[in-house]
């Protein structure tokens, strides 16, 4: 095995969870009001992505019954143009033309005998350009990437690049600096911070017995007792083809002064918004949304602060949406309580040790842990905060970041929240058969935002009177 480094059993997990029609494949893009220079990105690329071995290296996998493994190992035929194309939107190069482009693009399949990732620039959007990457999950969680792509960015526009061919290229990655992200859900371990404890000791500890032990076995319990989840026009079989669509952005500020004014969280506000949008599609679908929950997988973040290698550190809940509340003040609470009792929870840390196990198993085990997972949830939803100041790549001004979380199994949507400059923006990924028109959502989500922020500044306008 020499020249080859064993891939972690929980980025093999990730690997694992590949599907046809739901890739195990993280995109997103960057919009820019001016035009980037293709041969401008590459020397971006070649100076500072290519730092991180792990963009040179591609999968090879061992399978087997009997401990099936996977390797990294260096692509000798490594060609950075190969991994960033090139297209020109057709007329009239508006949002729904980017949108159906990048449907297309994102259900091509990534090349399993080159490293797993993809970037497109994407030219002839409304006068500018867009850079759309595609990442694939087992070379890193959305906290690490963010970090990996951010470095690609500067705080200023000065500095133009030299040709790719004038950068060595170097054999070892640096450290990743400490992720600024974090997940959907942070938990608080000891001390109040908001991080998960180590999970390594998860099962030693339960079975000491006390208060973590009683917990523990409650969530499995929990996880062991879940039914399907209530049929909505959401849930259903999915198939290759995928609809996409993005929110324009949301003040952050006007986010924080509704949860300042309601006693809640920015992430409480957020997903309260998110589950009332799904509601009125789901009653514009003709189905009757009172009283029901629909459950969302969300990612949570277990990186310890000094973590800093490329590779995933996460954990995933199951959070309840409350869509049969109509309501958006009662829906917000109900919210809130929900993400409360997930803090409150050792959930994420099981789940995590699950993670680690499927990575260990063979294929056709996994695949039958994943769809029975999968198929007690409507969505996955995540929720990365990114840099407050808005950055430049290639001398240009990055306005506006997107992306689309990938989904697992049967999953048929995907939620993103992305904050960025001072914005919050909405990425939003279905299944074409079964929700072919995002855009209704992404609409009735600031439809919903809105109403919150009306009801919280009438509260204000009282509280001065």
């Amino acid at each position: 095995m020499t020249g080859r480094e064993l891939m972690s059993s929980v980025d093999r997990a990730w690997l694992m969870m590949d599907d046809p029609a739901n890739p195990m494949v993280i995109n997103g893009f960057w919009i820019f009001e001016e035009p980037l220079q293709y041969e401008n990105v590459l020397a971006v690329l070649e100076e500072r992505l290519l730092i991180y071995e792990r963009f040179r290296q591609r999968v090879v996998e061992r399978r087997g019954a009997l401990k099936p493994r996977a390797y990294w190992e260096i692509d000798p035929e490594f060609d950075l143009r190969a991994h960033v194309g090139r297209i020109v939107l057709p007329p009239p190069g508006d949002r729904k033309t980017l949108n159906e482009a990048v449907a297309r693009l994102l259900v091509h399949p990534l090349d399993p005998n080159r490293p797993l990732w993809t970037f497109t620039l994407i030219e002839g959007f409304e006068g500018g350009s867009v850079f759309f990457a595609r990442v694939h999950h087992c070379i890193g969680d959305g906290a690490a990437l963010v970090n990996v792509l951010l470095s690609l960015a500067d705080e200023a526009a000065e500095g133009a690049r030299r040709p790719p061919s004038e950068f060595p290229r170097k054999k070892s990655a640096p450290q990743l600096p400490t992720p600024a992200a974090a997940s959907s859900v942070p938990v608080k371990s000891q001390g109040g911070r908001k991080r998960v404890g180590n999970p390594g000791n998860l099962l030693s500890l339960a079975a000491r017995g006390g208060q973590l032990a009683a917990k523990v076995f409650a969530v499995l319990a929990k996880l062991a007792l879940m039914t399907t989840d209530d049929k909505t026009a959401f849930k259903g079989a999915v198939g290759v083809g995928k609809a996409v669509a993005w929110s324009s952005g949301i003040p952050l500020d006007d986010v924080k002064f509704v949860k300042n004014r309601m006693g809640a969280t920015v992430n409480d506000v957020l997903v309260a918004a998110v589950a009332g949008a799904l509601r009125r599609y789901v009653e514009a679908r003709g189905d009757n949304p009172e009283g029901k929950t629909i459950r969302a997988m969300v990612p949570v973040d277990i990186r310890r602060p000094q973590d800093s290698k490329l590779t995933n550190r996460f954990a995933l809940v199951y959070l309840p949406l409350p869509i049969g509340i109509a309501d958006p003040i009662d829906r917000l609470f109900e919210t809130k309580r929900h993400m409360d009792a997930i803090k409150r929870s050792p959930e994420a840390l099981v789940t995590y040790q699950a993670i680690v196990g499927l990575g260990v198993v063979s294929d056709k085990i996994a695949r039958r842990i994943r769809g029975y997972y999968a198929d007690k949830v409507s969505m996955v939803l995540t929720n990365v905060p990114g840099p407050s100041q808005k950055l430049y790549f290639a001398g240009k001004l990055l306005e506006t970041i997107v992306f689309w979380v990938p989904q697992s199994g049967s999953i048929g949507v995907g939620i993103s929240i992305f904050s960025y400059g001072g914005q919050v923006n909405i990425g939003l990924i279905t299944d074409r058969g079964l929700a072919p028109d995002p855009d209704t959502i992404i609409a009735a989500f600031q439809a919903e935002f809105d109403n919150l922020l009306r009801v919280a500044r009438a509260w204000e306008t009282q509280a001065r009177q």
